[in-house]
Protein backbone atom coordinates (compact mmCIF):
# COMPACT_ATOMS: atom_id res chain seq x y z
CA UNK A 1 0.00 0.00 0.00
CA UNK A 2 2.95 2.31 0.50
CA UNK A 3 3.56 2.14 -3.24
CA UNK A 4 0.31 4.01 -3.90
CA UNK A 5 1.63 7.07 -2.07
CA UNK A 6 4.17 7.54 -4.87
CA UNK A 7 1.66 7.42 -7.74
CA UNK A 8 0.30 11.03 -7.72
CA UNK A 9 3.71 12.63 -7.31
CA UNK A 10 5.25 10.46 -10.00
CA UNK A 11 2.39 11.29 -12.35
CA UNK A 12 2.93 15.05 -11.92
CA UNK A 13 6.70 14.65 -12.24
CA UNK A 14 6.27 12.81 -15.54
CA UNK A 15 3.82 15.37 -16.91
CA UNK A 16 6.15 18.22 -15.92
CA UNK A 17 9.18 16.47 -17.39
CA UNK A 18 7.31 15.91 -20.66
CA UNK A 19 6.35 19.60 -20.74
CA UNK A 20 9.97 20.68 -20.25
CA UNK A 21 11.14 18.17 -22.88
CA UNK A 22 8.48 19.45 -25.30
CA UNK A 23 9.73 22.96 -24.64
CA UNK A 24 13.23 21.97 -25.73
CA UNK A 25 11.86 20.20 -28.82
CA UNK A 26 9.83 23.30 -29.69
CA UNK A 27 12.88 25.56 -29.27
CA UNK A 28 15.01 23.32 -31.50
CA UNK A 29 12.24 23.09 -34.09
CA UNK A 30 11.84 26.87 -34.15
CA UNK A 31 15.58 27.32 -34.59
CA UNK A 32 15.91 24.75 -37.37
CA UNK A 33 12.92 26.09 -39.31
CA UNK A 34 13.55 29.81 -38.76
CA UNK A 35 14.26 30.58 -42.42
CA UNK A 36 11.59 28.43 -44.06
CA UNK A 37 8.82 30.21 -45.89
CA UNK A 38 5.39 29.79 -44.36
CA UNK A 39 6.73 28.38 -41.10
CA UNK A 40 5.15 30.01 -38.09
CA UNK A 41 6.98 30.49 -34.83
CA UNK A 42 5.26 28.39 -32.17
CA UNK A 43 4.52 30.08 -28.89
CA UNK A 44 5.95 29.03 -25.53
CA UNK A 45 4.11 27.68 -22.51
CA UNK A 46 6.16 29.04 -19.59
CA UNK A 47 5.93 27.80 -16.02
CA UNK A 48 3.78 24.75 -16.86
CA UNK A 49 6.56 22.15 -16.72
CA UNK A 50 8.30 23.54 -13.63
CA UNK A 51 5.02 23.93 -11.75
CA UNK A 52 4.06 20.31 -12.42
CA UNK A 53 7.53 19.10 -11.43
CA UNK A 54 7.54 21.09 -8.18
CA UNK A 55 3.98 20.01 -7.37
CA UNK A 56 4.85 16.38 -8.06
CA UNK A 57 7.95 16.68 -5.88
CA UNK A 58 5.86 18.02 -3.01
CA UNK A 59 3.34 15.21 -3.48
CA UNK A 60 6.01 12.54 -3.06
CA UNK A 61 6.66 11.27 0.47
CA UNK A 62 10.31 12.32 0.46
CA UNK A 63 12.28 15.00 2.23
CA UNK A 64 12.18 18.48 0.66
CA UNK A 65 15.31 19.92 -0.91
CA UNK A 66 15.52 23.53 -2.06
CA UNK A 67 17.44 22.41 -5.14
CA UNK A 68 14.17 21.38 -6.78
CA UNK A 69 13.44 25.06 -7.32
CA UNK A 70 16.26 25.13 -9.90
CA UNK A 71 13.93 23.35 -12.30
CA UNK A 72 12.73 26.83 -13.27
CA UNK A 73 16.19 27.51 -14.72
CA UNK A 74 16.17 24.36 -16.84
CA UNK A 75 12.96 25.23 -18.70
CA UNK A 76 13.85 27.50 -21.65
CA UNK A 77 10.35 28.98 -21.97
CA UNK A 78 10.29 30.02 -18.34
CA UNK A 79 13.76 31.56 -18.51
CA UNK A 80 12.90 33.57 -21.62
CA UNK A 81 9.67 34.78 -20.02
CA UNK A 82 11.42 35.84 -16.81
CA UNK A 83 14.13 37.66 -18.77
CA UNK A 84 11.59 39.46 -20.96
CA UNK A 85 9.45 40.84 -18.11
CA UNK A 86 11.58 44.01 -17.63
CA UNK A 87 11.38 44.75 -21.37
CA UNK A 88 7.62 44.30 -21.27
CA UNK A 89 7.29 46.85 -18.48
CA UNK A 90 9.60 49.23 -20.33
CA UNK A 91 7.41 48.98 -23.43
CA UNK A 92 4.25 49.51 -21.40
CA UNK A 93 5.66 52.70 -19.84
CA UNK A 94 6.42 54.14 -23.28
CA UNK A 95 2.81 53.79 -24.43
Amino acid sequence: MELFSYVPGTFFLLIGSLAVFASYVRQISNYRNRNKEGRRWSSPAPFIGPVFIIFGYFALPIEFSKWILLVVVFDPDTVVTILSIPYLFKMLRKQ
